[in-house]
């Protein structure tokens, strides 16, 4: 056999696995089949090309290879069809290319091909004359360059990165059998089978490209071509010069078996020597062919290398995603990971991580058609296959929307042990291209090398996640019973929930009937509703996740609300707000609400989270609700619903001493029914009592919310009135007997009632005081005709006709409510006001003064500081020395203290000694500059006491005097700050160590109190 022969002979016999591959591959799709109908004529072709160039069927040469040249017609015209299914797929009605068939069998049957055939000793030279090569030119301009053209075509409109790849496959082979088939008619062409060395390579890539699933990226397989071209025949390359310049330079000749034996031996070393310098040179190539995308993908497989030793999700999860994006140049990526409670899949990690970028809000339901599709198939969805796989066209059209505007190209599922971990979803190229197989196949491995580790790190995290809730939702559920109470512990409490998202407005919300009641409060924005105030049930969101059972998000509440008080929370500043259920037993009691001044403010975790702990509070509410109406019950008369003595007493208590500490005033109404004993015995106890049950609901329905109503006994009512002056209380209270009064003339009966209003502290600052004052109010109402309302203070100044048993005590209440004002006001003045009193006392006492006096002199000298309520605390408090515009202001005390007590008539004689205690006796004094006896004796008896128990008091700025610095000073100032004869007898008095008379005079005072 000719040696020549053996290249088709090879080419034979590389048919025949590539036959079983496709027999292999069935059943067969069309672009198949007809690469059967191409390996057929191509396989004859290499077949009877053997036959020619054999020494055997001489006689049969020339028919043997007009055969030949029928065949590779043939076989071009299948290739044709071959290369047409990929940028033609619907079939051909009539196969016109058959028609070189034709007209090369005509040129054969008439003898213009071949020209000549010449067989010699070194083979067969082959003369193709000028019609053969003219119809190969024709059927390449016809058939070939249409075939590049729309291949080339198809591969620029293609998104698909294997069929663009597939593609790139067939034109090369295209190029390669052109080339070789058109060098047989070069010089030589004929001799030697050049062009079978085509056909078995370009069968070898049309294999590869129509049966393989998956392709490997050319432009890969062109890098590695190239480094190992240039390795190896660069290393063979110098191999052979070192024996070259060996051989000038000791002077031995080198024949070719030389050379070839010495470069048998030499291909060891020319391997380890290209195998040492590999690594560098490969990485200049993937630099040269990749750029800068180079050191990402390194540093993306550093990170496949070193997943087990990433300290958090939140650190792996960024650099994934921020690598591969740089990796293969693609403008946006992200992960999304399952969620515990559902197990849908949410966006986390997105790159680049900045605000607007839309892949932030992609979310993907568990049981979507793209999860179970990504789960099932187990790798990368193209977006465009969204719209053509029959399983995805059940998608929902929300989520298509979500997928649409997130700009998603393609999922990339993340799977462990079949479980789907993660996905990773990325955007389009940056500049807009589509993606490669090459960029597919790094995305695919990084995706199946990280899901082990991203499967890990995600249930790390959810463990800690868990951890970290269950003590937070621990120490709150610890708050909550801490306290019956939740009022008072609820800004603890939220202010807990702030280390952990964010809260601007935070209430519990509980259902009563068909009205909401806010338990408690917590706000930086304001409110439009507050604690205790009753609003309607329907139409507001507790109502909806009470009866949905789940918790409810308004991320943005400018762009949309479900509910009639998402505006009401807008006007607050309210952005976006979380409600959710407060359930017990299945059945829902109220919501907890949190509320941000920001736009989408709680992301999924947080969310949770708060989920939890609404879960958790649940039943502490309740129970603290529960104990509130049990609590409540105790304090309820049971026949008018309203609230009974014993915790009327409780409440007065309360409100004495929280306006004690923080200032204010506050009203009672103590309410009595007129001619009841007459009803009861007229119309029967059971009738009286269906009548007190009216009068209790009419009370409870004419006043406030914050106000309160109680059943004092028998048909004696009384309410206690917040934040309400005398004159405001005098017209709720006047409501409420007029609505009495109308409703008991439209059931044509005659009871009315009469009420009695008294006010905190004017009327007293003692409980029993102030009840007293109201009583005293209501019998004057009463004893004027019934069917009244009266002031306490208005009593005072109209004495009734035997009223005189029922005014006792009056002017020593306000005496005690005015004296405690003044000691709440000033820190230095208390108890100051009671030492003047002993000391002026025992003065007054000392000169022989009537007991009249005296007694007057002491309630003066208890109130003659009461001016000071009108001073700023800033001025009285000030430690450092007064400016000239202080002392004016203090100089104004003596003339609001007279204004004060002249409004109480039982206290008119105290005027002179409240008005003057700061005359002085030289006339240089004020509030009128008075001289010596101008200044009435009460007045100059004030002044030396008080002068006395100031300098005998430690101040902020010194330590009280002893008594002999005080005598002194008295004796400085008589004749002109103080009376001389005056001080005469209170510095006796001082050095006889106040004997009986102070003793006297504490007696005295403590007895007017008692009394």
């Amino acid at each position: 056999m000719n040696t020549h022969a053996l290249i088709p002979l090879i080419a034979t016999i590389a048919y025949i696995p590539l036959f079983g591959v496709l027999l292999v591959n069935r059943p067969w799709q069309r672009e198949q089949r007809l690469f059967l109908l191409f390996l057929i004529p191509a396989m004859l072709w290499s077949l009877s090309d053997i036959i020619f160039r054999s020494y055997f069927l001489t006689e049969y040469k020339l028919l043997t290879f007009k055969f030949g040249i029928c065949v590779v017609i043939w076989a071009v015209i299948q290739f044709h069809y071959v290369l047409r299914v990929f940028y033609q797929p619907q079939r051909t009605r009539m196969p016109l290319a058959y028609i070189f068939l034709a007209i090369t069998i005509a040129l054969i049957a008439l003898g213009y091909i071949p020209q000549n055939i010449e067989i010699t000793t070194g083979g067969v030279d082959v003369n193709y004359g000028i019609w053969l090569p003219i119809l190969a030119l024709f059927m390449l301009i016809t058939l070939g360059a249409r075939d590049i053209y729309l291949l080339t075509q198809r591969h620029r409109i293609s998104y698909d990165p294997m069929e663009r790849n597939r593609i790139i496959y067939l034109l090369a082979a295209t190029a390669i059998l052109i080339i070789f088939l058109f060098s047989s008619f070069a010089p030589f062409g004929g001799k030697f089978p050049i062009a079978h060395i085509g056909n078995l390579i370009t069968a070898c890539i049309l294999t590869y490209a129509v049966i393989a699933h998956r392709l490997l990226d050319i432009r890969i397989v062109s890098r590695r071509a190239l480094m190992y071209l240039v390795l190896y025949s660069g290393g063979a390359a110098l191999f052979m010069l070192f024996i070259f310049l060996a051989g000038l330079v000791f002077g031995f000749s080198i024949d070719w078996a030389t050379l070839g034996a010495v470069f048998g031996i030499g291909i060891p070393v020319i391997a380890l020597f290209s195998n040492w310098v590999r690594p560098a040179w490969k990485k200049r190539v993937d630099r040269a062919f990749i750029g800068e995308r180079y050191d990402y993908r390194r540093k993306l497989s550093d990170l496949t290398q070193k997943t087990y030793d990433a300290t958090t999700l939140q650190e792996f999860g960024s650099q994934l995603t921020s690598l591969i994006s740089n990796s293969i140049d693609c403008q946006r990526a992200c992960l999304l990971l399952p969620q515990d409670e559902n197990g849908d899949f949410a966006s986390r990690f997105v790159y680049p991580p900045v605000e607007g970028n839309p892949m932030a809000q992609l979310k993907l339901k568990h049981d979507s058609a793209v999860v179970n599709w990504l789960k099932r198939k187990a790798k990368t969805l193209p977006r465009r296959n969204l719209s053509i796989l029959p399983e995805l066209q059940g998608m929902w059209r929300k989520e298509k929307e979500d997928i649409e505007s997130a700009q998603v190209e393609m999922f990339v599922p993340l799977l462990r042990e079949n479980n789907l971990v993660a996905i990773l979803v990325v955007d389009n190229k940056r500049n807009e291209k589509p993606y490669a197989v090459e960029d597919i196949d790094l995305v695919e491995f990084i995706a199946n090398r990280m899901a082990a580790s991203m499967g890990k790190e995600y249930l790390h995290e959810r463990l800690v996640q868990q951890e970290k809730e269950l003590r937070l939702t621990s120490r709150l559920t610890t708050m909550i019973t801490s306290s019956m109470n939740i009022e008072e512990i609820f800004e603890g409490f939220v202010q807990e929930l702030k280390k952990v998202t964010k809260i601007d407005w935070a209430s519990i919300i509980l259902i009563e009937g068909d009205k909401l009641v806010p338990s408690a409060l917590s706000t930086t924005t304001g409110s439009a509703w507050q604690t205790g105030e009753k609003t309607p049930l329907k139409g507001t969101a507790t109502e909806w996740v009470c009866q949905e059972k789940r918790s409810l998000y308004e991320a943005d509440l400018t762009q949309d609300t479900m509910f009639r008080t998402g505006k009401q929370h807008l006007e607050q500043g309210i952005r976006s707000i979380i409600y959710l259920p407060l359930i017990v037993k299945n059945e829902g009691i109220g919501s907890l609400i949190v509320a941000s001044r920001q736009i989408n403010a709680y992301n999924h975790e947080q969310i949770s989270l708060l989920e939890q702990v609404a879960l958790q509070i649940a039943a502490p509410i309740e129970n603290t609700r529960l104990y509130a109406r049990a609590a409540q019950r105790a304090h309820i008369d049971e026949l008018t619903g309203l609230y009974n003595r014993r915790y009327f007493e409780e409440q007065l208590k309360e409100e004495i001493a929280r306006h004690t500490r923080y200032g204010g005033i506050f009203s009672l109404c103590m309410l009595d029914l007129d001619s009841f004993k007459t009803y009861n015995d007229m119309y029967g106890h059971p009738s009286g009592d269906r009548l007190l049950a009216q009068i209790g609901e009419i009370t409870r329905n004419s006043i406030r919310d914050t106000d309160r109503a109680f059943r004092y006994g028998g048909d004696e009512f009384i309410a206690i009135l917040p934040e309400t002056p005398a004159k405001d209380a005098y017209t709720v209270a006047d409501r409420v007997r007029e609505q009495i009064a109308a409703e008991m003339e439209a059931k044509e009966n005659a009871v009315t009632c009469s009420i009695g209003v008294a006010s905190y502290p004017s009327d007293g600052v003692l409980a029993g005081e102030l009840v007293n004052a109201a009583d005293t109010a209501l019998y004057y109402a009463k004893h004027t005709g019934g069917n009244r309302t009266y002031l306490s203070s208005k009593v005072l100044s109209e004495p009734a006709p035997g009223m005189g048993s029922y005014a006792r005590g009056t002017s020593l209440s306000a005496v005690y409510a005015l004296v405690s004002a003044v000691d709440a006001k000033d820190a230095y003045t208390y108890d100051h006001s009671r030492k003047v009193s002993t000391y002026a006392v025992a003065l007054a006492e000392a000169i022989g003064l009537a007991p009249d006096e005296v007694s007057r002199i002491s309630t003066a000298a208890l109130l003659h500081d009461i001016g000071k309520i009108g001073i700023s605390d800033g001025i009285l408090n000030r430690k450092e020395r007064l400016s000239k515009e202080d002392w004016e202001v203090i100089k104004l005390h003596p003339r609001l203290g007279a204004n004060i007590v002249g409004n109480v008539p039982g206290l008119v004689p105290c005027l002179g000694g409240i008005l003057y205690h700061h005359e002085r006796y030289d006339g240089k004094g004020y509030p009128e500059r008075l001289k010596g006896e101008e200044i009435p004796i009460e007045a100059r008896i004030l002044a030396i006491a008080d002068a006395y128990a100031a300098m005998s008091t430690t101040r902020p700025y010194r330590d009280a005097y002893r008594d002999d610095t005080v005598i002194q000073e008295l004796e400085k100032g008589a004749g002109k700050q103080f009376d001389p004869e005056l001080v005469k007898v209170f510095i006796g008095l001082i050095k006889a160590g106040f004997p009986e008379a102070v003793q006297v005079s504490q007696n005295t005072i403590e007895e007017q109190a008692n009394s």
